[in-house]
């Protein structure tokens, strides 16, 4: 017997198909000022892959991975959401891109909630990993470019302490945009995060709905700053509990780091 809240989670898979078609990505060149930044890193391109939520994203892995290639990044991060918890757990997807992403450039990603649930997150990380994929747990990688360093953290089932980093800037990897507030009490300097698809549906600059935040949401897309904290939100790549996006094309933010 099929309890109603799963049946009701396969009909909007299955209503997510009708959307499922190969859409144009909207590319989003955004420059970020970073303090005590790394010489070598001065103009360094960060492609932010989030929520393609496999099977359900709305273009091809082969139109996805060209649409990266072509931004030249020098590294990629995934803020989580890869998968959709909604319908079978998609590893075939999920390995080849990626294993395509990181034949592009050094990647470094988190799990969303998607991952968190029904004890995916290993299984998860292990696919991550097995492709070279820098799979960051409440951990943190180093991203080195020309002989400089910076140190990345990726943000999951904590909330890690303030970082005391003053050498180079805080750059930390989450899911869900929505704790902006510790994430400025936190003394984070770029935080890159998912999660919101944009709001779903919008019209003009305003957002009808986003997950943890529910009607008419804040942080949904682009750019939101206070103090010495600036928070990356992309839209995202595909959908998950609800089937369409009006006026919210897959969103590719394209980071440029820059000197303060």
């Amino acid at each position: 017997m099929i309890h109603e809240p799963m049946r009701s989670k396969r009909l909007l898979h299955h209503l997510m198909a009708l959307d499922r078609t190969d859409q144009t990505v909207q590319v989003e060149e955004i420059p970020i000022a970073c303090h005590c930044l790394p010489a070598a890193f001065c103009g360094a391109r960060i492609a932010v892959v989030a929520d393609v939520h496999f099977p359900d994203a709305l273009m091809s892995i082969p139109t996805l991975v060209d649409c990266v290639d072509a931004q030249k990044p020098d590294a990629i991060f995934l803020p989580g959401d890869l998968t959709n918890s909604y319908t079978y757990f998609d590893d075939i997807r999920l390995a080849k891109l990626a294993k395509a992403l990181s034949a592009i450039a050094p990647c470094y990603a988190v799990a969303g909630n998607h991952e968190m649930r029904l004890a995916r997150e290993a299984r998860y990380g292990a696919i991550l990993e097995r492709n070279s994929v820098n799979y960051l747990s409440d951990s943190y990688a180093d991203w080195t470019l020309d002989g400089d360093t910076i140190r990345l953290y990726g943000s999951a089932h904590k909330r890690p302490a303030p970082l005391a980093v003053d050498e180079q800037p805080s750059i930390v990897i989450v899911h869900k945009p929505d704790r902006f507030t510790y994430y400025c009490r936190a003394r984070w300097n770029l935080v890159v995060c998912g999660h919101a698809h944009g709001g779903q549906m919008r019209l003009g600059e305003h957002s009808l709905y986003a997950p943890g935040q529910g009607f008419f949401p804040t942080y949904t897309d682009g750019v939101y700053a206070a103090e010495d904290t600036v928070m990356v939100v992309s839209r995202g790549l595909g959908n998950s509990s609800i089937p369409w996006r009006v006026s919210n094309r897959p969103h590719l933010p394209v980071l440029i780091l820059q000197s303060k």
